[in-house]
Protein backbone atom coordinates (compact mmCIF):
# COMPACT_ATOMS: atom_id res chain seq x y z
CA UNK A 1 0.00 0.00 0.00
CA UNK A 2 1.31 3.47 -0.91
CA UNK A 3 2.00 5.80 2.03
CA UNK A 4 -0.79 8.27 2.76
CA UNK A 5 -0.08 11.84 1.66
CA UNK A 6 -1.75 14.70 3.49
CA UNK A 7 -1.72 18.10 1.75
CA UNK A 8 -1.14 20.50 4.64
CA UNK A 9 -1.57 23.57 2.43
CA UNK A 10 -5.06 22.43 1.46
CA UNK A 11 -5.93 21.83 5.11
CA UNK A 12 -4.77 25.34 6.00
CA UNK A 13 -6.89 26.77 3.17
CA UNK A 14 -9.82 24.65 4.36
CA UNK A 15 -9.57 26.22 7.81
CA UNK A 16 -9.58 29.74 6.34
CA UNK A 17 -12.57 28.94 4.14
CA UNK A 18 -14.57 27.62 7.10
CA UNK A 19 -13.77 30.74 9.12
CA UNK A 20 -14.78 32.96 6.19
CA UNK A 21 -18.10 31.13 5.79
CA UNK A 22 -18.91 31.60 9.46
CA UNK A 23 -17.93 35.27 9.27
CA UNK A 24 -20.23 35.82 6.28
CA UNK A 25 -23.30 34.49 8.08
CA UNK A 26 -22.41 35.99 11.46
CA UNK A 27 -22.01 39.43 9.87
CA UNK A 28 -25.48 39.13 8.33
CA UNK A 29 -27.29 38.37 11.54
CA UNK A 30 -27.51 34.61 11.27
CA UNK A 31 -27.35 32.42 14.38
CA UNK A 32 -25.17 29.33 14.23
CA UNK A 33 -26.96 26.26 15.56
CA UNK A 34 -25.58 22.83 16.32
CA UNK A 35 -28.35 20.34 15.61
CA UNK A 36 -28.19 16.69 16.78
CA UNK A 37 -26.08 14.31 14.71
CA UNK A 38 -27.68 11.22 16.23
CA UNK A 39 -31.46 10.90 15.83
CA UNK A 40 -34.17 8.33 16.17
CA UNK A 41 -35.78 9.06 12.80
CA UNK A 42 -33.54 10.16 9.90
CA UNK A 43 -34.75 11.59 6.60
CA UNK A 44 -36.85 9.53 4.21
CA UNK A 45 -34.84 10.22 1.04
CA UNK A 46 -35.01 7.02 -1.02
CA UNK A 47 -31.52 7.35 -2.49
CA UNK A 48 -29.69 8.17 0.75
CA UNK A 49 -28.68 5.54 3.30
CA UNK A 50 -28.00 6.54 6.90
CA UNK A 51 -25.59 4.81 9.28
CA UNK A 52 -27.45 2.99 12.06
CA UNK A 53 -26.36 2.26 15.61
CA UNK A 54 -27.86 1.48 19.03
CA UNK A 55 -28.34 3.94 21.88
CA UNK A 56 -28.48 2.36 25.34
CA UNK A 57 -30.19 3.90 28.36
CA UNK A 58 -28.89 1.85 31.33
CA UNK A 59 -31.27 3.18 33.97
CA UNK A 60 -34.35 2.26 31.96
CA UNK A 61 -32.80 -0.86 30.48
CA UNK A 62 -33.62 0.36 26.99
CA UNK A 63 -31.86 -0.07 23.67
CA UNK A 64 -33.00 2.32 20.98
CA UNK A 65 -32.20 2.28 17.29
CA UNK A 66 -30.61 5.55 16.14
CA UNK A 67 -29.06 6.95 12.98
CA UNK A 68 -26.46 9.52 12.06
CA UNK A 69 -28.04 12.35 10.09
CA UNK A 70 -27.60 12.70 6.34
CA UNK A 71 -28.58 16.37 6.71
CA UNK A 72 -29.65 18.71 9.55
CA UNK A 73 -32.71 19.80 7.55
CA UNK A 74 -35.47 18.40 9.75
CA UNK A 75 -34.06 19.85 12.97
CA UNK A 76 -33.40 23.24 11.40
CA UNK A 77 -36.94 23.56 10.12
CA UNK A 78 -38.26 22.73 13.58
CA UNK A 79 -36.08 25.55 14.93
CA UNK A 80 -37.68 27.93 12.42
CA UNK A 81 -41.07 26.72 13.61
CA UNK A 82 -40.01 27.43 17.20
CA UNK A 83 -39.40 31.07 16.32
CA UNK A 84 -35.85 31.34 15.01
CA UNK A 85 -35.42 33.44 11.89
CA UNK A 86 -31.98 33.20 10.22
CA UNK A 87 -29.92 30.14 11.12
CA UNK A 88 -27.01 28.11 9.82
CA UNK A 89 -25.45 24.78 10.74
CA UNK A 90 -21.88 23.97 9.74
CA UNK A 91 -20.94 20.47 10.74
CA UNK A 92 -20.38 16.85 9.71
CA UNK A 93 -23.05 14.69 8.09
CA UNK A 94 -22.95 11.02 7.18
CA UNK A 95 -24.15 8.93 4.25
CA UNK A 96 -23.59 5.24 3.76
CA UNK A 97 -23.37 3.39 0.46
CA UNK A 98 -21.87 6.39 -1.39
CA UNK A 99 -19.18 5.94 -4.06
CA UNK A 100 -15.57 6.55 -3.05
CA UNK A 101 -14.96 8.35 -6.32
CA UNK A 102 -13.08 11.47 -5.27
CA UNK A 103 -16.21 13.60 -4.83
CA UNK A 104 -17.83 11.68 -1.95
CA UNK A 105 -16.85 10.60 1.56
CA UNK A 106 -19.00 8.72 4.12
CA UNK A 107 -18.43 11.67 6.48
CA UNK A 108 -18.51 15.14 4.95
CA UNK A 109 -18.79 18.76 6.03
CA UNK A 110 -22.15 20.30 5.19
CA UNK A 111 -23.28 23.90 5.48
CA UNK A 112 -27.03 24.47 5.65
CA UNK A 113 -28.74 27.79 6.17
CA UNK A 114 -32.39 28.82 6.36
CA UNK A 115 -34.11 32.16 6.33
CA UNK A 116 -37.74 33.07 6.84
CA UNK A 117 -39.57 35.21 4.28
CA UNK A 118 -37.15 34.21 1.53
CA UNK A 119 -37.74 32.77 -1.93
CA UNK A 120 -35.68 30.84 -4.44
CA UNK A 121 -34.33 33.93 -6.18
CA UNK A 122 -33.06 35.53 -2.97
CA UNK A 123 -31.56 32.18 -1.98
CA UNK A 124 -29.55 32.07 -5.22
CA UNK A 125 -28.48 35.70 -4.69
CA UNK A 126 -27.26 34.94 -1.17
CA UNK A 127 -25.42 31.80 -2.21
CA UNK A 128 -23.54 33.67 -4.91
CA UNK A 129 -22.74 36.52 -2.53
CA UNK A 130 -21.43 34.09 0.08
CA UNK A 131 -19.13 32.36 -2.38
CA UNK A 132 -17.78 35.64 -3.80
CA UNK A 133 -17.11 36.97 -0.29
CA UNK A 134 -15.29 33.83 0.79
CA UNK A 135 -13.25 33.62 -2.42
CA UNK A 136 -12.12 37.23 -2.08
CA UNK A 137 -10.91 36.49 1.45
CA UNK A 138 -8.65 33.65 0.24
CA UNK A 139 -5.67 35.26 -1.56
CA UNK A 140 -4.19 31.99 -2.84
CA UNK A 141 -7.41 30.56 -4.25
CA UNK A 142 -7.22 28.77 -7.60
CA UNK A 143 -10.75 29.86 -8.56
CA UNK A 144 -12.53 33.16 -9.16
CA UNK A 145 -16.15 33.84 -10.08
CA UNK A 146 -15.72 36.29 -12.93
CA UNK A 147 -19.29 36.76 -14.13
CA UNK A 148 -22.74 36.54 -12.60
CA UNK A 149 -23.59 32.89 -12.14
CA UNK A 150 -25.96 31.74 -14.88
CA UNK A 151 -29.52 30.87 -13.88
CA UNK A 152 -31.29 28.30 -15.99
CA UNK A 153 -34.52 26.36 -15.51
CA UNK A 154 -34.53 22.61 -16.00
CA UNK A 155 -36.87 23.07 -18.98
CA UNK A 156 -34.40 25.52 -20.53
CA UNK A 157 -31.53 23.06 -20.00
CA UNK A 158 -33.37 20.25 -21.77
CA UNK A 159 -34.14 22.57 -24.66
CA UNK A 160 -30.60 23.99 -24.91
CA UNK A 161 -28.63 20.75 -24.61
CA UNK A 162 -31.05 18.17 -26.00
CA UNK A 163 -33.42 20.28 -28.13
CA UNK A 164 -36.29 18.63 -26.26
CA UNK A 165 -39.47 20.09 -24.76
CA UNK A 166 -39.48 18.57 -21.28
CA UNK A 167 -42.99 19.91 -20.59
CA UNK A 168 -44.36 17.62 -23.30
CA UNK A 169 -42.72 14.63 -21.58
CA UNK A 170 -43.95 15.30 -18.03
CA UNK A 171 -45.51 12.17 -16.49
CA UNK A 172 -45.52 10.43 -19.89
CA UNK A 173 -43.42 7.34 -19.29
CA UNK A 174 -43.75 6.01 -22.82
CA UNK A 175 -42.62 9.27 -24.40
CA UNK A 176 -39.58 9.72 -22.16
CA UNK A 177 -38.70 6.03 -22.57
CA UNK A 178 -38.76 6.45 -26.35
CA UNK A 179 -36.39 9.40 -26.03
CA UNK A 180 -34.07 7.35 -23.81
CA UNK A 181 -33.98 4.56 -26.40
CA UNK A 182 -33.13 7.12 -29.10
CA UNK A 183 -30.19 8.19 -26.91
CA UNK A 184 -29.02 4.55 -26.53
CA UNK A 185 -30.09 4.38 -22.89
CA UNK A 186 -31.27 1.09 -21.41
CA UNK A 187 -34.81 1.25 -20.04
CA UNK A 188 -36.09 -1.55 -17.81
CA UNK A 189 -39.72 -2.42 -17.13
CA UNK A 190 -39.35 -1.42 -13.48
CA UNK A 191 -37.98 2.04 -14.35
CA UNK A 192 -40.36 4.84 -13.41
CA UNK A 193 -40.56 8.25 -15.08
CA UNK A 194 -38.03 9.74 -12.68
CA UNK A 195 -35.57 6.89 -13.24
CA UNK A 196 -35.64 7.42 -17.00
CA UNK A 197 -35.38 11.18 -16.57
CA UNK A 198 -32.16 10.80 -14.58
CA UNK A 199 -30.65 8.36 -17.07
CA UNK A 200 -31.01 11.03 -19.72
CA UNK A 201 -30.17 13.98 -17.50
CA UNK A 202 -27.01 12.52 -15.97
CA UNK A 203 -25.49 11.57 -19.32
CA UNK A 204 -26.76 14.13 -21.82
CA UNK A 205 -27.49 17.30 -19.83
CA UNK A 206 -25.78 17.54 -16.43
CA UNK A 207 -22.19 17.30 -17.77
CA UNK A 208 -22.90 20.19 -20.15
CA UNK A 209 -24.65 22.29 -17.49
CA UNK A 210 -21.67 21.75 -15.16
CA UNK A 211 -19.20 23.18 -17.70
CA UNK A 212 -20.31 26.69 -16.70
CA UNK A 213 -21.24 28.01 -13.22
CA UNK A 214 -25.01 27.50 -13.18
CA UNK A 215 -27.96 27.64 -10.84
CA UNK A 216 -30.31 25.01 -12.29
CA UNK A 217 -33.79 25.49 -10.89
CA UNK A 218 -37.51 24.75 -11.21
CA UNK A 219 -37.48 20.96 -11.19
CA UNK A 220 -40.36 18.64 -12.13
CA UNK A 221 -42.69 18.32 -9.14
CA UNK A 222 -41.93 14.61 -8.75
CA UNK A 223 -38.38 15.65 -7.76
CA UNK A 224 -39.49 18.28 -5.29
CA UNK A 225 -38.20 16.46 -2.17
CA UNK A 226 -39.01 18.98 0.59
CA UNK A 227 -39.55 21.93 -1.77
CA UNK A 228 -42.90 23.58 -2.35
CA UNK A 229 -44.59 23.44 -5.74
CA UNK A 230 -44.23 26.51 -7.94
CA UNK A 231 -47.18 28.84 -7.39
CA UNK A 232 -47.59 29.59 -11.09
CA UNK A 233 -47.37 25.97 -12.30
CA UNK A 234 -47.75 23.07 -9.89
CA UNK A 235 -46.13 20.68 -12.37
CA UNK A 236 -42.84 22.12 -11.12
CA UNK A 237 -41.19 22.73 -7.77
CA UNK A 238 -39.09 25.58 -6.36
CA UNK A 239 -35.87 23.62 -6.10
CA UNK A 240 -32.37 24.70 -7.19
CA UNK A 241 -29.00 23.03 -7.58
CA UNK A 242 -25.68 24.77 -8.11
CA UNK A 243 -23.06 23.45 -10.53
CA UNK A 244 -19.63 25.03 -10.57
CA UNK A 245 -16.18 23.81 -11.57
CA UNK A 246 -17.70 20.58 -12.87
CA UNK A 247 -19.15 19.79 -9.42
CA UNK A 248 -22.65 19.77 -7.98
CA UNK A 249 -22.06 22.05 -5.02
CA UNK A 250 -25.44 22.88 -3.48
CA UNK A 251 -29.11 21.95 -3.34
CA UNK A 252 -31.80 24.32 -2.09
CA UNK A 253 -35.55 24.74 -1.74
CA UNK A 254 -38.24 27.25 -1.19
CA UNK A 255 -39.54 25.12 1.64
CA UNK A 256 -42.77 23.17 1.72
CA UNK A 257 -44.79 23.95 4.86
CA UNK A 258 -47.95 21.95 4.10
CA UNK A 259 -47.92 18.88 6.40
CA UNK A 260 -50.51 16.98 4.36
CA UNK A 261 -48.51 17.34 1.14
CA UNK A 262 -45.32 16.49 3.01
CA UNK A 263 -46.89 13.34 4.50
CA UNK A 264 -47.95 12.24 1.04
CA UNK A 265 -44.39 12.68 -0.22
CA UNK A 266 -42.96 10.78 2.75
CA UNK A 267 -45.32 7.88 2.05
CA UNK A 268 -44.26 7.86 -1.60
CA UNK A 269 -40.59 7.87 -0.56
CA UNK A 270 -41.15 4.99 1.84
CA UNK A 271 -42.88 3.01 -0.89
CA UNK A 272 -39.94 3.67 -3.21
CA UNK A 273 -37.48 2.56 -0.54
CA UNK A 274 -39.42 -0.70 -0.19
CA UNK A 275 -39.40 -1.23 -3.95
CA UNK A 276 -35.61 -0.74 -3.88
CA UNK A 277 -35.41 -3.33 -1.05
CA UNK A 278 -34.11 -0.72 1.39
CA UNK A 279 -34.88 -0.32 5.07
CA UNK A 280 -37.87 1.81 6.03
CA UNK A 281 -38.76 3.51 9.30
CA UNK A 282 -41.68 5.55 10.66
CA UNK A 283 -42.47 9.06 9.55
CA UNK A 284 -41.27 11.82 11.88
CA UNK A 285 -44.60 13.00 13.31
CA UNK A 286 -42.98 15.75 15.41
CA UNK A 287 -41.52 17.24 12.25
CA UNK A 288 -44.89 17.20 10.47
CA UNK A 289 -46.62 18.76 13.49
CA UNK A 290 -44.14 21.64 13.53
CA UNK A 291 -44.05 22.20 9.76
CA UNK A 292 -46.98 24.67 9.45
CA UNK A 293 -45.39 26.94 12.07
CA UNK A 294 -42.29 27.35 9.92
CA UNK A 295 -44.09 29.70 7.50
CA UNK A 296 -42.48 30.83 4.26
CA UNK A 297 -38.77 30.06 4.23
CA UNK A 298 -35.94 29.01 1.94
CA UNK A 299 -32.83 27.00 2.66
CA UNK A 300 -29.65 25.74 1.01
CA UNK A 301 -27.41 22.73 1.62
CA UNK A 302 -23.85 23.48 0.52
CA UNK A 303 -20.97 21.00 0.26
CA UNK A 304 -17.99 22.57 2.02
CA UNK A 305 -15.49 19.85 1.07
CA UNK A 306 -16.29 20.31 -2.61
CA UNK A 307 -16.01 24.08 -2.20
CA UNK A 308 -12.53 23.57 -0.77
CA UNK A 309 -11.72 21.34 -3.75
CA UNK A 310 -12.80 24.13 -6.09
CA UNK A 311 -10.78 26.85 -4.38
CA UNK A 312 -7.66 24.76 -3.84
CA UNK A 313 -7.66 23.17 -7.29
CA UNK A 314 -7.65 19.69 -5.72
CA UNK A 315 -8.77 16.83 -7.97
CA UNK A 316 -10.20 14.72 -5.15
CA UNK A 317 -12.03 15.18 -1.87
CA UNK A 318 -9.28 12.99 -0.41
CA UNK A 319 -6.88 15.92 -0.87
CA UNK A 320 -8.88 18.40 1.22
CA UNK A 321 -9.85 16.35 4.31
CA UNK A 322 -7.41 15.42 7.11
CA UNK A 323 -7.79 11.67 6.54
CA UNK A 324 -9.54 10.15 3.53
CA UNK A 325 -12.05 7.33 3.81
CA UNK A 326 -9.60 4.91 2.26
CA UNK A 327 -6.91 5.87 4.76
CA UNK A 328 -9.33 5.52 7.67
CA UNK A 329 -10.86 2.19 6.72
CA UNK A 330 -8.45 0.26 4.52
Amino acid sequence: MEPYFMDINNLLMRSRIIKAIRSFFDDRGYTEVHTPRLVGLPGQEPHLDPFWTTVREPAAGRQLLAALITSPEYAMKRLLAAGMDKIYDLGPCFRNNEPWDGTHDPEFLLLEWYRKNADLRSLMDETEEMMRTVILSIPDTRYRIRDTIRRMTVVEAWKKYLDTDLVALLNDREAIANLAHDLDQTVEDRDMWDDIYFKIFLTAIEPKVAEEPTFLYRYPASMAALARRSTDDDRFADRVELYIGGLELANGFAELSDPDEQRKRFEEERALRRSLKKDVWPIDEKFLADLPKMGQAAGMAFGVDRFVMLLSGAASINDVVPFSARERFE
